[in-house]
């Protein structure tokens, strides 16, 4: 009995294995061939043996004569050969306002997947998946980068074109390599391209954008024992080796303004102690790089945390993040990453700043590994939405901001990101910090728990050979993407979404969750910010043309709109805020003028009025009504009286509890 066997056929929608005998003909061949990949017939495709489809094999009852492993190339012969099931693979469904799947799936076990590239027009493209809308701008702009007429290469007329003048490609090596400075990643739009370009010269190449998965698949369909107890080459994750990743999914990080960040600072400056901040703000195109994203920070929340001078521990789950990511939802803006401060006083003034420079030199690292674990955490928890990925997501175009001291001593903004090869390393959770060495990484080991693959990167010994390593401790510099990261220019004509920039706010509200250095967010602090922008001094606010302040330099503040929805006074809902956020998003003066005459604000205002006989001293806080007292007069401002049986109403309520009539009929 002839031992059986397995060949390797390759297609435009991958490659899949069919097990053989000696005893098999080539027409057999052509009927396995259909059956594995559900084609209704062996009519509509031709087998090859060679990739240049000059051997086909017919389909005669012939014997085969092909060896264990033997790679055969299926060519389709009609359009539309595969079924739509083959085409397409089942995608995640997205919610846009979180960024997280809403059917329970864990992007822990991505699905794996492939597309094959003919030509620009035969991508397989999945319609349903709304990108993002600085994806849709770029998949319009044609990349290419314009080249001027050379006087000494180029012989032809100023119309024409020739290869010292055509238009480039925005992957073109040399191109980046010779940029001032030079571009060390190309864009991730302009990897498409360049994928693009590649299968379209010759169409048996498949171009593949996969996300990579490190866990073993479950309930394999062999049918076998689970891990530990059974494991085979269909379930078990691929080896994988490290390298460095040569496109970005964000190429420039840029702040609004440089007072958001000295908001942010004031903390450390105050007590000595580091913080974690996430970045507000939009992703727009970026025109140094071609094709590129330019991710614009907005704002900045600090959400709860324990901080000391060495150390910071997020306490999660932070029972506002699902608030404040609506209230910037509704602001046009979301969430792209994350900074924190890794800051040490130069008490000896050695460095010519306030600062030791400490990380990012040649003695130290860029990232520490429990930094890149939790980048890769919050990049997978934020994935990149992509049309051309089978799974509709692929990378993450989340970033990470570290402030640091530069070689001057002075207070420095260093952008990263983690390659998809991080994120699936920290996705399946085989990526560990090493106990002594922060700039190292390491894998784990293999365990009845958990299957873990190969995991090797390269380098070269002492005679530049080019040499394969474990992982075993890692370099966490093939894991690292460095984005630039600054501020707009002098003449930048840039307007900041909120009021940190404004030059008539003096003293800005103060910040949520900084209980440890004495800033608290009541009514006090509320009154404290209004008193600003009051002729009088008192908390009543008026927006007069006259006034050298606008109402949008008032209410234009992340930190004051989260407190107005989350204190404890007179909280206000996402309907009545509504009105107000879509006129600070349009910037309509008269929208926000309008909504701070109407009756929620009134009561605000109200209640900061009635203070304690006696002024505050200048420079002091001022002294108002104590909680309880602030919580029955709310109570009665709010009640009203219905007009038609005069029942007493909480303010709370839009219609009368007894007869059902309208508030202010």
């Amino acid at each position: 009995m002839s031992n059986p066997f397995v060949i390797r056929i390759q297609s435009s929608e991958g490659t899949k294995r069919v097990d053989c005998s000696a005893r098999d003909t080539h027409k057999q061949i052509y009927e396995k061939v259909a059956n594995s990949f559900s084609l209704p017939s062996v009519d509509g495709f031709t087998l090859y043996k060679e990739k240049n489809k000059q051997s086909p094999i017919p389909r005669t009852p012939t014997k085969i004569t092909f060896k264990h492993g033997d790679m055969i190339y299926l060519v389709a012969e009609q359009e539309n050969l595969f079924p739509t099931e083959t085409n397409s693979s089942p995608h995640v469904q997205l919610d846009f306002k979180s960024d997280t799947p809403v059917n329970g799936t864990s992007f822990a076990s991505p699905k794996i997947g492939s597309f094959q590239s003919n030509n620009m027009r035969k991508l397989n493209i999945n319609t349903d998946i709304k990108e993002d809308d600085v994806d849709v701008q770029l998949d319009k702009i044609d990349g290419r980068v314009p080249r001027q007429r050379d006087p000494q290469l180029c012989h032809h007329n100023i119309h024409g074109k020739c290869i010292h003048c055509i238009p480039i490609e925005p992957y073109d090596e040399e191109f980046l390599k010779n940029r001032n400075p030079p571009i060390k990643h190309m864009s991730f739009r302009a990897y498409i391209r360049k994928l693009q370009s590649s299968s379209h010269g010759d169409r048996n190449t498949f171009a593949s954008l996969e996300n990579i998965s490190c866990s073993i698949k479950e309930k394999c369909s062999t049918g076998h024992a689970p891990w530990p107890k059974g494991v085979c080459t269909k379930c078990q994750p691929n080896p994988l080796t490290l390298m460095r990743q040569p496109y970005r999914h964000v190429d420039n990080i840029m702040f609004e303004n440089g007072n958001m960040v000295n908001r942010f600072l004031n903390y450390w400056r105050s007590s000595g102690h580091q913080r974690i901040g996430f970045l507000y703000g939009r992703y727009e195109v970026y025109d140094g790089v071609p094709l590129g994203v330019r991710a614009v920070v907005s704002a900045i929340y600090e959400p709860p945390q324990e901080t000391s001078r060495d150390s910071v521990k997020l306490n999660l789950p932070d029972p506002h993040e699902a608030l404040i990511d609506d209230i910037a939802r509704r602001l046009n803006i979301r969430r792209i990453g994350w900074i924190f401060t890794d800051l040490v006083p130069d008490e000896t003034k050695s460095g010519g700043g306030p600062v030791l420079h400490h990380r990012g030199n040649v003695n130290s690292y860029f990232l520490s590994a429990q930094e890149c674990i939790m980048a890769a955490w919050l990049q997978n928890n934020h994935p990149n939405v992509c049309k051309y990925s089978p799974d509709g997501y692929f990378g993450s175009k989340f970033v990470t901001v570290v402030v640091t001291g530069d070689a001057s001593g002075q207070i420095h903004f260093e952008g990263y990101q983690v390659s998809n090869q991080c994120m699936a390393l920290v996705k399946s959770k085989i990526l560990l910090p090493t106990y002594d060495a922060p700039e190292l990484g390491f894998i784990k080991e293999t365990s009845s728990e958990q299957y873990v693959p190969d995991v090797f990167y390269k380098e070269k010994d002492s005679y530049n050979n080019e040499i394969m390593k474990t992982a075993r401790p890692l370099p966490l510099e093939y894991l690292i993407i460095d984005v630039p990261t600054g501020f707009p220019s002098a003449d930048a004509q840039i307007q900041s979404t909120f009021n940190d920039d404004c030059t008539s706010v003096k003293t800005p509200f103060c910040v949520e969750n900084r209980m440890q250095i004495g800033e608290l967010q009541d009514m006090n602090a509320l009154a404290s910010y209004l008193k600003q922008f009051s002729k009088t001094g008192a908390a009543g606010v008026t927006t007069s043309s006259a006034s050298q302040y606008k109402a949008t330099d008032i209410l234009a503040d992340i930190h004051l709109l989260r407190y107005l929805a989350v204190n404890d006074i007179i909280s206000f809902s996402m309907d009545q805020l509504d009105p107000l956020l879509d006129s600070l998003r349009t910037n309509d003066l008269n929208g926000v003028e309008t909504w701070m005459e109407g009756s929620d604000w009134q009561t605000i205002v109200q209640v900061l009025q009635t203070q304690t006989p006696g002024s505050p001293s200048l420079g002091s806080r001022p002294s108002f009504m104590e909680y309880e007292d602030q919580t029955d007069l709310v109570s009665s401002l709010s009640e009203w009286n219905c007009p038609r049986c005069t029942y007493i109403n909480p303010g709370s309520s839009r219609t009368c509890d007894i007869c059902s009539c309208e508030k202010g009929s």
